[in-house]
């Protein structure tokens, strides 16, 4: 199902995206919210429950996405949560975490969220005693759980782009995090298509741009709503599209790295994964290769 308008909101069949904490606490190579060049920021959460109310008057979601950085470095991520649900944006709250601190979880945690989505990589694996602990917090709490074990990231995006505009739209149209898993992102009061049209123009190494050029700030006038139907379903490429790899970046290992090694210096050109990217203009869904497996508890297990 498209991003389509329904009962006078624009519905997204996908979620919606909250950055908790824009720093993590790992250093991923592809990262695709660029936190290894952050610094601890963490959202106010009154300051998130007003804005998504707002916008939640013109759109909805199947579920809200709290997520980083990594969500459980924030100070009051319960706050947080209770701030999201209540701003009636979705009726699904969903936490996605690198699970490497889920110890610390408070028991008010497990109680508020409806979610959680454990991404565990080989350079910081959980044991599986963990696993067997938040699976069963899980089935205690009727909450669902995805736990998906990473072995490879994709290139995410180019420190130096590229001036072709047939492989910035193929790009464009191409990529998951628009035109698939929707990632529709919210942060200080705008809304953008993707994370990396957000976070990259203020992060590339030799000057960026203002990121609000790729976005659409959040009112609550006549206007909004056709402004936002249009937004989200614009065929047009993201200026930030012409240093962004998309989806279709090449595979590779996953791995962390020091933050001084972390940008890539390639050209767009070669990091492109050609072959990949012929297939997804046939199959926007093929697999992206990076998933090696999964665990689902689901609420209704316990």
């Amino acid at each position: 199902m498209n991003v389509h308008v329904e009962d006078g909101k624009v519905i997204n069949p996908e979620g919606i995206e909250i950055n908790a904490s824009l720093q993590c606490n790992m250093r991923c190579k592809s990262c695709a919210h660029l936190s290894p060049l952050f610094r601890r920021e963490n959202a106010d959460p009154a300051e998130t429950h007003d804005i998504l109310t707002v916008l939640a008057g013109n759109y909805r979601a199947s579920y809200a996405k709290i997520m980083g950085g990594e969500p459980l470095l924030h100070p009051d991520i319960v706050g947080l949560i209770e701030a999201v649900r209540a701003s009636g944006v979705s009726d699904t709250v969903l936490v996605a975490t690198n699970g490497t601190l889920l110890d610390r979880a408070r028991e008010e945690f497990w109680r508020i969220v409806d979610s959680l989505e454990i991404s565990v990589y080989p350079s910081r694996p959980l044991t599986s005693e963990q696993i067997d602990r938040y699976q069963g917090m899980a089935r205690d709490h009727d909450v669902s759980l995805l736990i998906n074990h990473y072995g490879h990231f994709r290139q995410i995006y180019s420190e130096t782009g590229t001036d072709s505009r047939s492989l910035v739209q193929d790009v464009f149209d191409t990529c998951k995090l628009a035109h698939y898993w929707r990632s529709h992102t919210v942060f200080d009061g705008w809304l953008y298509r993707c994370p990396q049209s957000l976070f990259m123009p203020q992060k590339l190494e030799n000057g960026g741009w203002d990121p609000h050029e790729d976005g659409l700030e959040i009112a609550d006038d006549p206007g909004f709503l056709d402004r936002l139907h249009q937004f989200l379903t614009r065929a047009k490429p993201l200026r930030a599209c012409g240093n962004c790899l998309g989806s279709v970046g090449t595979l590779h290992q996953h791995t962390e790295l020091p933050r001084d090694a972390w940008r890539p210096q390639q050209k767009l050109e070669e990091l492109i994964d050609v072959e990949f990217l012929e297939l997804c203009k046939s199959d926007i869904a093929a697999d992206d290769g990076c998933v090696d497996s999964s665990s689902f508890v689901s609420r209704e297990a316990g």
